[in-house]
C-alpha cells in the first residue's frame, strides 16, 4: 500500500523471480481449492465445482493475461498452488462480495481469494440490476491477488465498490498491471484457413502475402481466420514454441507440428519438404489460450486441425477422421464481422 501511481494504488509485492517493478510475473498457477490446508491464510467454507462459475474465472484471469506480463496456469489443487480459489460465508448477502488474502510482506506467495457464497450471482456478464456480476468480482479480486490496492478512480474496476455500469478493465486497472509486470508483450497474428476442395483438406498460413495469393487462386475456398497465433519472431514469449510447416509432395498439402521429435522424424521422409516455422504458439494452456485440435485424415493421409470445440466435437463423429488430440494451444479469433 506504499506505493503510489496517479490513482491506482498497488501493494509493492508482485508475482515472478524478480520484485523489480514492471518485470515479468511468469506463470502463476491457480487451482479451484477441494480441501483446506494447515498453512492457507483463510479457510474455504465450499468449493467452486460448478462450470459456469469457473469458466468466469477463468475469463477474468485472461482480461488480466492480456494486459499485463503475466500468464495465469490452471493446475490441480495443492498446497503448494499460487492462488487458490473456493467459497466463503463473509456476510451474507450485501456487503463484502469477495476478498483475497495476500502476504504482509514480501513477495506474493499462496494467495487465497474467497467469494460470498450467498450472493444473488450472475455467471456469463453483464448482469441485470437485481444479480452481481460475478465475472467482475472475480476480476476485482484477482487484481489483489496480483498486487493491485482499491484505486480512488472510482470509474476503475479496482474501486473499493462495485459498479455495475463498469465492464472489463479500465484504463487506471491496466496502468497498474503494466506498473507492476510490464504491458503484454504478447502480439497476436491471424492464422488464415482454407479449404481445398479438390483434395478435400485444409490450408493455414500466417503470412499475409501468402494469404493473398492463394484467395487469388481458384483451388481455395476461404474460410476466415481459423485461430490467432504468434510470429516466428516472438521467441521472447514465455511459454511459447514453433510450430513447424512441411509440404506433402504427393498429397498437395500442408502438415504441421509442434514436436521436435515429430519433426525430426518426418524430416527424414521423403515425401515431406520442410519448410520452417510457420508460427510460434503454446505447448501449455493458459487463462487466455484454447487447444488447436489436430486430427488425421485415414482416407487421404493428410491432417486437419481445428481450435473450434464445436468443429472438433462434430469432426469427433466422422468415421474418416482418428482424433490425435491437442496439437498446440493458440487463441480464439474474438472479432466480430
Amino acid at each position: 500500500m506504499s506505493h503510489s501511481t496517479e490513482e491506482f494504488k498497488i501493494f509493492g509485492q508482485k508475482w515472478g523471480v524478480s520484485q523489480v517493478a514492471q518485470t515479468t510475473g511468469g506463470t502463476v498457477t491457480y487451482s479451484y481449492a477441494n480441501a483446506n490446508f494447515g498453512n492457507q491464510f483463510a479457510d474455504f467454507d465450499s468449493f467452486i465445482t460448478e462450470d459456469a462459475f469457473q469458466t468466469d474465472i477463468t475469463s477474468a484471469f485472461a482480461a488480466w493475461e492480456d494486459v499485463a506480463n503475466v500468464q495465469f496456469k490452471l493446475v490441480s489443487d495443492s498446497s503448494n498452488v499460487d492462488i487458490r480459489i473456493g467459497w466463503a460465508n463473509i456476510d451474507g448477502e450485501g456487503g463484502t462480495l469477495g476478498a483475497a488474502i495476500v502476504p504482509s510482506s514480501g513477495p506474493l506467495d499462496n494467495v487465497i481469494i474467497r467469494f460470498d457464497r450467498d450472493e444473488n450471482w450472475f455467471t456469463g456478464g453483464s448482469s441485470p440490476p437485481s444479480q452481481t456480476d460475478f465475472v467482475y468480482v472475480a476480476t476485482h479480486e484477482i487484481g489483489h491477488a496480483i498486487g493491485i490496492d482499491h484505486s480512488t478512480d472510482t470509474s476503475a474496476l479496482m474501486s473499493e465498490f462495485y459498479n455495475r455500469d463498469i465492464s472489463g478493465l479500465q484504463a487506471d486497472d491496466i496502468a497498474a498491471a503494466e506498473a507492476i509486470y510490464g504491458s503484454s508483450n504478447i502480439e497476436k497474428i491471424d492464422v488464415f484457413r482454407f479449404l481445398n476442395s479438390s483434395v478435400g483438406g485444409h490450408f493455414f498460413t500466417a503470412e499475409t502475402s501468402e494469404k493473398d495469393s492463394v484467395v487469388a487462386s481458384s483451388v481455395f475456398q476461404s474460410e476466415g481466420i481459423g485461430f490467432e497465433a504468434l510470429s516466428q519472431t516472438a521467441t521472447d514469449v514465455e511459454l511459447s514454441i514453433p510450430i513447424y510447416r512441411f509440404f506433402n509432395k504427393n498429397l498437395g498439402s500442408h502438415f504441421f507440428t509442434a514436436s521436435e521429435e515429430e519433426k525430426s522424424q518426418v524430416e527424414l521422409m521423403d515425401e515431406f519438404n520442410f519448410e520452417g516455422v510457420g508460427f510460434r504458439a503454446f505447448n501449455e494452456d493458459t487463462a487466455s489460450t484454447e487447444p488447436v485440435y489436430r486430427f488425421f485424415n485415414i482416407n487421404t493421409g493428410g491432417h486437419f486441425f481445428t481450435a473450434d470445440s464445436n468443429e472438433q466435437a462434430a469432426v469427433m463423429n466422422f468415421e474418416g477422421f482418428r482424433f490425435e488430440g491437442v496439437g498446440f494451444y493458440a487463441y480464439l479469433n474474438t472479432d466480430i464481422a
